[in-house]
This record gives structure tokens, sequence and C-alpha cells, in this order.
């Protein structure tokens, strides 16, 4: 074919030519005007051209259409809208043939010819489609500038920026072609625009490979899969997985989620791909629901908890389980109602995670309904195993195991409690008060703390140790080993001696890191230190520690990603997979729900706490990824968590042995400075006296023993001590 524009030059140049003569004749005299065969064409030639043209375009013939309309545009008497028609169909039929680059130079031709067309669905369609035929070099130098050009219309800008995500994904840098595209919504200048982004990713999504819908699939998160471009992701991967039918429970949750809490300017998108999938499989009845805040402050709890029961629903589907997964979002204006409409066959349900939205469920009877298996810490006294279940660890929880470990692992049976004076902290101290006096049979010491006066904090630690020193005399005293107060005197400078071997210090992270260096300052450097749960939060920012002071801390915790279970391990190894990072205690909690609700079976539409009960029995005997949860006949629940130390950038799990030579260790070199301590002090002493050491120890041990019996003679015969088989009858 001749060069389009070469031709139409040379008509220009023609037609000049004439017009210069046309106007010469005028000037003279009489003369006539002289004008060529193409000035003035056969109108009924011009009207069958056109009409040939269009017939091949509406054909389908574009390769034919191309060469007619280029055929036309050499014409020069052409009107104006004879020459924007003939630009338009001249690049829609030349980008339809496959001819991009002749194609997107005919689409600014169009443009110049009608102003403002830039504008429109057609013309950033065809834009789009040339763009795509081009080689991945030349797309990507067009995109980029395009969508740098600003003076650009949006919509343009829009299109070059999503073509160009489809290229940078292909080369691998999908990340940042998701963001960008997240960055574009955001900046999108109404609704509308939004939904084509919407509209136009969905169908770019729909044409790629199952590999690639896979590595653009691996970075969805609990966060980001309901917002775009994440959502369009996320139903693209659940549209094709609803194609197997085993697939479709867990198909239908994920767009069902998506409908229900998604947040896209075109939710028509989503109603297009659930509705055939209804109609052919029909909508699940039989499942396990989750309650969960997924926006509000709660929200990322919430959707790691998502997270990690989609992934055991995904795993137990793929191994013959059929059942559905329902979220309903407890912050939604709505979720009463569509826990109330929940079908019976969802007997199982997850949450809440919230106290206040258990006592509206409660409240509203739907425990008769379904049997909850709540994420609290604690139940309302009377319902837990009769109305409700816990799947949580409580504060007792944590006690236990962190008494069991001092007792047990440490042979400590002597403790103290220093805590917080605000609600959280006189009620962990108290349980930890009642636990440990039950269990050991041995009081425990307790003081507190202002919170927020950290400049008082020595000296609530120095009054613990010397309150606790003091009590220690006494019982020493009591059962016969004094010590008399001219060797206290002489050894005035000595480290207390407390009588507890571990303090449970009930409050955050941050308040440690200044409160047990306290204890150091004041020479106790023995003491085993507990902590909650609470601790993980400060130990988890990745600071670094003065690790120094901690070697004696623990406290426990939920997940371990330290020594995985075989749960874990599959449950890492899954999100791995997905480019979903690492796990955490709450997508443990999520993965391990469905697993065990998985496996206390279909229970039948009569059941009753009985029922659930005799079903957890068994159920619980699963390989879990979280701490276990074990119930008991009843149907309450204890957790038997692990337990860490902070270390140097963080902290690592408790290896019971090596921590109890450590505190050994710890214990003898104490002792040996103590010794050392006196050793000094003796030698000063028989120096000041001019005595040889141990003429001086003699004589104070003569002393001693001379003050201990005159104390004993004085405390018999005030009636300090009696050794009566049976009680006086009188006084």
């Amino acid at each position: 074919m001749k060069d389009t524009f070469s031709l139409s030059l040379r008509s220009v140049i023609i037609t000049l030519l004439v017009m210069a003569l046309t106007v010469a004749s005028l000037t003279g005299c009489g003369k006539k005007v002289i004008v060529t065969p193409q000035a003035s064409p056969s109108k009924g030639a011009e009207q069958q051209l056109s009409e040939q043209a269009l017939a091949a375009y509406n054909s389908g013939d574009y390769t034919a259409a191309s060469s007619l309309y280029d055929r036309i545009l050499q014409k020069q008497n052409l009107t104006r809208a004879q020459k924007r028609s003939a630009w338009r169909y001249y690049a829609l039929s030349t980008i339809k043939s496959g001819r991009a680059t002749l194609g997107l130079q005919a689409l600014d031709k169009w443009e110049s010819n009608q102003p403002g067309v830039i504008d429109s669905t057609e013309w950033q369609d065809m834009w789009m489609m040339a763009v795509k035929q081009l080689p991945a070099h030349k797309s990507l130098a067009i995109l980029e500038s395009t969508y740098a050009k600003t003076s650009n219309p949006w919509g343009l800008r829009a299109n070059a920026a999503l073509l160009l995500a489809g290229v940078e994904w292909r080369k691998g840098n999908t990340g940042a072609a998701l963001t960008s595209l997240e960055d574009l919504y955001a900046k999108a200048p109404s609704k509308k625009y939004k939904a084509a982004l919407e509209r136009s990713l969905f169908a770019e999504l729909n044409a790629i490979d199952a590999q690639l819908l896979a590595t653009i699939s691996g970075f969805l998160t609990p966060e980001n899969e309901i917002t775009y471009p994440y959502s369009l992701v996320l139903l693209e991967k659940a549209r094709r997985a609803a194609g197997d039918e085993q697939n479709w429970p867990s198909a239908w949750a994920a767009i069902e989620r998506l409908r229900s809490l998604g947040k896209l300017a075109d939710p028509t998108i989503i109603d297009a791909v659930l509705a055939p999938l209804k109609k052919e499989f029909g909508e699940p009845t039989h499942g396990i629901a989750l309650t969960l805040p997924l926006t509000g402050p709660y929200g990322s709890i919430g959707w790691k908890i998502v997270r990690g029961a989609g992934i055991a629903h995904w795993q137990l589907t793929n191994n013959g389980y059929n059942f559905a997964l329902k979220v309903i979002n407890t912050e939604s204006a709505t979720w009463e109602q569509e826990l109330a409409a929940l079908p019976k066959g969802f007997t199982i349900v997850g949450g809440p995670l919230r106290k206040d939205v258990f006592r509206k469920i409660y409240d509203k009877d739907l425990t008769e309904k379904h049997a909850f298996f709540t994420f609290l810490s604690s139940l309302p006294a009377g319902t837990e195993g009769e109305d409700a279940w816990r799947f949580f660890s409580s504060p007792k929880d944590q006690i236990q195991t962190l008494l069991n470990f001092a007792q047990f692992n440490l042979g400590i049976n002597n403790f103290a409690a220093l805590y917080p004076d605000e609600n959280y902290g006189k009620h962990m101290s108290q349980l930890f008060v009642e636990r440990a006096s039950q269990q050991t049979e041995y009081p425990v010491l307790t003081a507190s703390y202002t919170p927020n006066q950290p400049q008082g904090w020595s000296k609530d630690v120095k009054k613990l140790l010397v309150q606790s020193d003091q009590e220690n005399q006494e019982l020493h005293a009591a059962d016969g080993s004094f010590t008399n107060a001219s060797s206290q005197e002489q050894y005035k400078d000595l480290p207390y001696k407390p009588a507890f071997q571990a303090v449970f210090l009930p409050d955050s992270w941050k308040n440690m890191e200044s409160i047990i260096p306290h204890f150091f300052f004041h020479q106790e450097d023995r003491a085993v230190f507990l902590g909650p749960t609470l601790w993980e939060q400060g130990l988890s920012a990745g600071r670094k520690l003065e690790s120094r002071y901690f070697k004696l801390a623990i406290f426990p915790g939920i997940w371990n990603p330290f020594t995985p279970t075989n749960a874990s391990k599959q449950l890492v190894q899954a999100m791995d997979d997905a480019g979903l990072g690492k796990p955490d205690a709450w997508v443990g909690l999520g993965y391990d729900f469905i697993r065990l609700a998985a496996g206390m079976g279909s229970m039948p539409a009569d059941w009753d706490d009985d029922t659930v009960n005799e079903e957890l029995a068994s159920a619980q005997s699963m390989d879990w990824s979280i701490a276990p949860i074990s119930w008991d006949a009843d149907g309450l629940a204890s957790e038997n968590l692990f337990l860490f130390r902070p270390s140097r950038n963080g902290f690592v799990p408790i290896n019971p042995e090596s921590f109890a030579n450590r505190l050994n260790a710890v214990r003898v070199r104490h002792d040996e400075r103590i010794q050392m301590m006196k050793d000094e002090a003796d030698t000063d002493k028989a120096k000041e006296l001019g005595l040889t050491i141990e003429e001086y120890r003699m004589q104070r041990n003569e002393a001693a023993n001379d003050v201990h019996t005159t104390e004993t003679a004085e405390a018999e015969n005030s009636g300090l001590f009696s050794f009566e088989t049976t009680p006086a009858t009188s006084q």
C-alpha cells in the first residue's frame, strides 16, 4: 500500500497549485476558470466508495475497509464531517486489522480533526487495543509517556497505567504494579472512573494464564483483599476455582465475602460472577461461620483470623471435606440480621471477638441455635460449656503455665507480685495470688506501684525487697534460726534476703525495661521474673534489648514460630506459597478453629451442650498450630501455653533444662559475691581490732552463741515457744 501520508501531502500540493491558478484566472479579463477533474469529481463515485468502505468495515473485513478509507482520505473536497468520519473508521479498521503503529497515528489524526474525541470510550478503547499489539519495549515507552503527560484526559492516563501494570507484572514486578494501581484508584476523580478501572482490570485478569494469576494472588493479604485492585484478583481467583464443583463452597465463601464486605464502585461485577454459579451449584446450607470485626479498630485482627480460617478451609475442601465458610462482619449495621438468618446447617460459629457483641448474641438467644466458640478470654459465669465455649487462652491459663514451670521445673514455691495500681494489674495480681497460694500452700507477698510515675519505681521495688527481707527474718526467727542484731549491723551493706524466689509482674514490656533493672540496682539478681502474654507485643517491636537484666524473665505465648508443630509447618508453608508472609497467633487461631470445627463433624439438628462436649472430647486431640486447647467433660477450656524469654533481638523459646542451669549458676555467683563481701567486712573489722581474721571470727561466734542462748531463754520464758502436745486449758 502507498504511504498514506505521502499521498495526502501530494494531494494538498496539487490542490494549492490549482487554487493558485484559479485565483490568477479570476484576475484576468474575460479569462475562464480552469477546473481540474479532481476538483469536481463524480458524486456518484464518491458515494459508492464510502458505501463500499462502510460495508467492508461492518462485515469485519478490516483490511479492505482500511484500504478504502485510505482512498477516501486522499480526496480533496471532503467536508469536516466527512473527514472526521473517514479518520475514525480508518483508525478503527487499521487497528482491528493489526497494524498498531499506523493505527496510533490515525488516532492522532482523528483527534486533531475532532477535538475532544480523545475523552470518548471508543477512542480510548482503540488506543488500548493498538498498544496491546505492540512489542513490549515499544508499548512500555508509549504507556509511560502517556501516563506521565498530565494534560492527557484522566481516563486515558488510567488506561495507560492499567496496561503498564500488566507489562510490569509480566516482567516480574508484580508488587510495584499492584501498588501503582492502588495509587491510581485512590486518585480517581469520581466513582464513575473507579468503576471503569474495576471493569478494565477484571477484563485483564480474565485473560491472564493460571500461573500469572497465582503469582498476583500471592500479594493478597487480610487487610487488602476487599479493596482495589486486590479485590478483583480475589474475585478472579474464586471465579476460576468455582468451575470445580468440589471447590464451590470455598469459592462461594470468597465471593460472598466480597459481595458483603467489598468496597467496589461497581458491585455488579461481583453479582455477574456469583449469579450464574449459584444457579448452577446452588447456595451452600451446611458450613461454619465466623463472627468477627472486619472494619474498625479491631478489623486487622479479624482479617488475620479470616486468613487462617480461609487457608484451613481450602486445605480441607481439597481433601474431601465439603462445607462452606461464611464470615459476618460484626461492625456492619446488619450483622445481627445476617446472624439470625444463618441456616441451621451452620451449627458451629467462631467468635465473637468482643464481649459486648457476645452479650447481644446471648440476649437474643442465638446461642440456642448455634454453638458459639468465642475468641474471648472469659465468658459470663455459668455460660461456659453450656451456652458457649471458649476458644482462647484465659488469664488463668497464663498464670497456670507460669506457676507450673516455676514450681515443677525450677523448684520455686515462694512468690511475690508487684503490679501497677490499675484495673488490669490488680485483676491479674489477684488471680496470681489465689492460684499460687492454693498450689504451693505458701503466702504470696504483694506490692503495687503507680503506673505513670516511673520516678518512684525504684523505691517501690526496694520497699518490696525490704518487706520480704523482714518477713524472711521473722520466718527464720519463728523456726529458731536466729540472726543476731550485731551480725546484721556488721553486714548492713549486704543485699536483701527476700523470701520470694520469683516475682509476677503483670504490666507491659515497656514498663518492664525500667522496673526489672531496679531489682539489680538493689542487688537482687536471683529473682525469676514472670510476665503475662502482654510482654510479647513489646518484644516483637524488634528493638535492641539490654538482655543482661532479663536472662531470668519468662512469659507465656499462644504462637511458637521457633519450634513449629506439623500443623504450623503446613500453615507456614501455605502462607509462604501464597506470598502472604509469616503467620502469627491470630492467623493460627483461625486456622485451628476451622480444623477443630470440621473435625467435630456434622452435628444433629437437635444438638445440645452434651453433644458438643462429647464431640470435643475426640476432636481436641488434633495436631495444633497454636498452643493446644483442651476441654474437660463439662466443656471448660484450658490452654497449655508456650514459654519464652526475652533475647537481644526479641524473644526465644524456653529450654527448661538450660533455664534451670542458668538460675542455679546465678544463685551460686550471688552466694560467692555475698561471701566475698563478708570476707572483706571481716578483714576490715579484724584489722580495726588488731586481730587476725580467724581470732575475730572466733570471738564473734562466741558472742553470737551467748546472745542466741539468752534470746532463746527469754523467748521460752515469754511463751513464744511451746512444746506442749496439747493446748493449755488456761493461761
